[in-house]
C-alpha cells in the first residue's frame, strides 16, 4: 500500500460579455467561498487557472480577492497555471494571438503574483499535436488533458496516473492526464467515497493523479451551492484530505514534475474530453453513435471497446452552424489582416479588441448555451467591429471602401462595403447581406442564427426530461424552463440573414412564413455579380436569371443603404408574390419600438405600407426603412438550446418580410441606420 499523491486544480472562467451580475453571483456562490474554504486548510495544496476575462473583473470589482489568492501563492499553498488570456481555443486562432495571449497572461501572473507560471490551462482541453511546439516556444512545461486523450492514443489502462511526454519537432511538454473518473465523482459524491477512491489508487504503491476540473462545479452549477458550503461538502473534502495525509498527499503541478518521472512518451490526436466530441456531431450521426454505445455497454468487453468508439472533431462546429463559421472566419480574416500590418507593441488597442473578440464561448455549443446565447455572440461582435475600426482610422483609406475576399470559406468571393459609419458584408449566394454593422457602436445587426435541429431536440419531442433527485453533474441535469417548446422547433432551410429574396405563393400568411412553408427561397442560389463604382457610389448589381430580375444595391458615404429591385419580365410573377426577409438582431426586445409601439413578441402583419421605423431604446439606436407599397410581416424568431440550467427558448432576432406584388417593373427598398439622440 503507497500513497495517492492528488494533483488537484480548479480552472475559474466568466465570458467576455457576460452580464455583470453572473460574475458577481459566481464571485460570491463559487470563487470567494472556495479560496475562503481553501485557506482554512493550510495543508491542502491546490493548482488555479483563472482566465483573463474574470481577473479584469476581479481587479475591477473585488481586487481583495488577488490579494489573498496571491498570499496563499507566497506559502507555497497554490499554483498559478497561465493560459491564453481571453479563454480562446488555441487552434482556432493564428499562431502570433497565440504567443500574444499566452505572454499578455505570462506577464500578469508576474506582476500581481510575483511567479513566473510553468504550465497553461488549454481552453475546453482541445487538442491538436502541434500545440506542444507553440507551448514549448512560449516557455511553458506542461499542461493538462483529459485521460479521454490518452484513450484516444490507443492506450488501454483502466485508469491514468502520473504525466506524460510529448513533443512536436523535437518541441516536448509534459502532459498530465485528468481522471474522468475523479471529474464524475468530485463533488458529486459523499466527500467519504472521494476520499476512498483517492486511496485505492495507492494499492500497489505510489502514485499520482489529476483532477483539474471547472471551479464552478463547486457552487455555481445548478443545485451545487446548497451541497457544497451549505452541506459544507467542499470543508468536509479538505478536512479529510488534511486528515490523510499519511495516505493521500496534495501537490502542485511543479512538485509532481520533481518527485515522479514522465511515464514514457505519447502522441495524443486531436481530441477534446468525450462530452465536447458528442455534442459537435450532427443529430444523425450522434443517434448512430449513441446507438453503438448503449450496443456495447450490454458486452461484458465494453471496457475493452470504450477507447475505440469516440465523435466528432471539434473544428466541425464550423461545418455544423455556417453563421458560427462565418462569425469564426471573420475573426480570422480580420486577425490576418490587422497581424500583416501591426504589433501589439504599436497598437495595443486594436489587438485587446481582436484578443477579446477569440473569447472561446460563443464559437460552440453544447450543454452549455455557447453560440446560442445572443449576449455572447454580442460581445464578439463588438470587439471584431471596434479593432476593425481603431485599424482603419490609421490604415485605411477612407471615406469609401470596397473589398473582395471569400472571407467564409464557401467558395463565394463576398464584398465588403464600409464607410465611417457602417460595414455591409454581402454574398453572391442569394445576394444576401450577412453583416450589418454600426462601427461607432460596435453592433452588428446581423447577429443572427439560423434554427437547425439539435441532437437534444429528441428529449423535447418525447418530454424525456426530468428534475434531478440529487445533486447531479452538468451532464447529467435534464429539464425545461419553458412550456410547449416542441411548439418553437422550426428550422430553417436557409440563412436567416439580410434581403434574403423569396417566391411567395399569393395566399401565403404570417404562420406559413413562421413555418418555412408556403414560398421558395432564392437563399441558397447563386447570384451573378458585378461591381460598378462612380465617384462617391458603389453599386453591387446583383442577378438572378431564372426570375429574371437584377438586384441593385447601392452604398455611399451615408449611413444607409438602397435595393432596387427592377423586373425584366413581370409575367414570370404572375402567380407569385416577391418576399425579401430581413433578419435583425436586438439585444433586448423589451427595449423595442415599431412604429413607436412597444414590441410585445408578438407576430404583426401590417398592409399598404410605405415606410417602418424600428427603435431600440437599448443600444440608442433607430433603423428606418422606407420602400414602395407592401404588406409586411413582423415575427420573433427564437431558438430552442441547451443551457446548464435546462432547455429554453431563447428571443435571437426579429425577423421582417416585405411582401410586394410586382405591378411594375422595379421595387424600391431603403434603409437608415442612425444614433438615438
Amino acid at each position: 500500500m503507497g500513497k495517492t499523491y492528488f494533483l488537484f486544480g480548479v480552472h475559474n472562467h466568466q465570458p467576455i460579455g457576460n452580464f455583470p451580475n453572473i460574475f458577481e453571483e459566481a464571485y460570491q456562490k463559487c470563487y470567494l467561498p472556495f479560496l475562503t474554504t481553501l485557506e482554512a486548510y493550510p495543508k491542502v495544496k491546490c493548482n488555479f487557472h483563472i482566465s483573463g476575462p474574470l481577473y479584469d473583473w476581479i481587479l475591477d470589482n473585488h481586487r481583495e480577492y488577488i490579494s489573498k489568492l496571491k498570499m496563499l501563492v507566497e506559502r507555497g499553498q497554490v499554483e498559478i497555471i497561465s493560459g491564453a488570456y481571453y479563454e480562446p481555443i488555441l487552434p482556432l486562432i493564428p499562431d502570433e494571438d497565440k504567443f500574444s495571449q499566452i505572454r499578455l497572461m505570462n506577464e500578469f501572473i508576474r506582476k500581481n503574483f510575483s511567479a513566473t507560471p510553468k504550465g497553461i490551462w488549454i481552453a475546453e482541453r482541445v487538442w491538436e499535436p502541434y500545440l506542444a511546439r507553440i507551448i514549448n516556444l512560449a516557455n511553458l512545461k506542461y499542461t493538462f488533458l483529459d485521460d479521454t486523450h490518452f484513450r484516444y492514443a490507443g492506450l488501454s489502462q483502466r485508469e491514468f496516473s502520473g504525466y506524460y511526454l510529448t513533443e512536436e519537432s523535437y518541441f516536448p511538454i509534459y502532459i498530465f492526464p485528468i481522471s474522468k473518473s475523479l471529474r464524475y465523482k468530485i463533488p458529486f459524491s459523499l466527500a467519504g467515497e472521494a476520499i476512498d477512491l483517492l486511496k485505492s489508487f495507492s494499492a500497489q504503491g505510489d502514485i499520482l493523479v489529476t483532477l483539474f476540473d471547472d471551479g464552478e462545479k463547486f457552487g455555481l452549477w445548478p443545485y451545487t451551492f446548497d451541497w457544497v458550503y451549505g452541506k459544507e461538502w467542499l470543508k468536509q473534502f479538505f478536512e479529510l484530505l488534511a486528515q490523510s495525509m499519511d495516505k493521500i498527499e496534495t501537490v502542485t503541478a511543479s512538485e509532481a514534475l520533481e518527485q515522479f518521472k514522465p511515464q514514457g512518451i505519447v502522441y495524443l490526436p486531436c481530441a477534446s474530453y468525450q462530452e465536447m466530441e458528442e455534442w459537435v456531431l450532427e443529430p444523425e450521426s450522434f443517434s448512430i453513435y449513441q446507438n453503438l454505445q448503449n450496443f456495447l455497454k450490454k458486452s461484458s468487453h465494453y471496457p475493452a471497446f470504450y477507447n475505440f468508439v469516440r465523435g466528432g472533431f471539434f473544428r466541425n462546429f464550423y461545418k455544423k452552424y455556417l453563421r458560427l463559421n462565418y462569425m469564426h472566419k471573420r475573426m480570422l480574416f480580420l486577425s490576418k489582416k490587422i497581424n500583416a500590418h501591426i504589433t501589439p507593441e504599436k497598437n495595443k488597442k486594436v489587438f485587446r479588441f481582436l484578443w477579446k473578440a477569440q473569447c472561446n464561448c460563443a464559437y460552440w455549443h453544447g450543454i452549455f448555451g455557447g453560440f446560442y446565447l445572443p449576449h455572447i455572440r454580442d460581445a464578439v461582435y463588438y470587439n471584431l467591429i471596434k479593432a476593425e475600426e481603431e485599424f482603419d482610422k490609421k490604415y485605411s483609406n477612407f471615406p469609401l471602401i470596397v473589398e473582395e475576399g471569400d472571407i467564409d470559406l464557401d467558395g463565394n468571393q463576398e464584398v465588403i462595403l464600409k464607410n465611417r459609419e457602417l460595414t455591409c458584408i454581402f454574398t453572391p449566394k442569394g445576394g444576401s447581406l450577412i453583416e450589418l454593422s454600426m462601427r461607432r457602436e460596435g453592433f452588428n445587426l446581423l447577429n443572427t442564427i439560423t434554427r437547425r435541429e439539435e441532437s437534444y431536440h429528441n428529449k423535447i419531442k418525447e418530454k424525456s426530461f426530468s428534475l434531478p433527485k440529487s445533486t447531479a453533474t452538468i451532464h447529467e441535469i435534464i429539464q425545461s424552463k419553458d412550456k410547449d417548446l416542441e411548439n418553437y422547433l422550426i428550422y430553417d432551410s436557409y440563412e436567416k440573414v439580410g434581403l434574403v429574396d423569396h417566391i411567395l405563393s399569393k395566399d401565403i400568411d404570417i404562420e406559413s412564413f413562421k413555418r418555412g412553408k408556403g414560398f421558395n427561397s432564392l437563399g441558397n442560389q447563386a447570384y451573378d455579380l458585378n461591381i460598378k463604382r462612380k465617384d462617391d457610389k458603389i453599386n453591387l448589381c446583383f442577378s438572378y436569371s431564372h426570375k429574371r430580375f437584377i438586384k441593385t444595391v447601392s452604398f455611399s458615404k451615408e449611413s444607409k443603404f438602397l435595393v432596387v429591385y427592377k423586373f425584366e419580365d413581370e409575367h414570370l410573377w404572375r402567380n407569385n408574390l416577391l418576399g425579401v426577409e430581413l433578419n435583425l438582431f436586438f439585444p433586448s426586445w423589451q427595449d423595442i419600438k415599431i412604429n413607436g409601439q412597444e414590441f410585445s413578441l408578438k407576430e404583426v402583419v401590417l398592409a399598404k405600407k410605405t415606410s417602418l421605423l424600428i427603435s431600440d431604446f437599448y443600444r440608442k439606436i433607430k433603423v428606418e426603412f422606407t420602400f414602395d407599397k407592401a404588406d409586411l410581416f413582423i415575427l420573433p424568431v427564437y431558438s430552442v438550446s441547451s443551457s446548464e440550467s435546462g432547455f429554453e427558448k431563447v428571443f435571437q432576432q426579429l425577423s421582417i418580410l416585405f411582401i410586394r406584388e410586382i405591378e411594375n417593373d422595379k421595387f424600391h427598398l431603403t434603409c437608415f441606420l442612425k444614433k438615438r439622440r
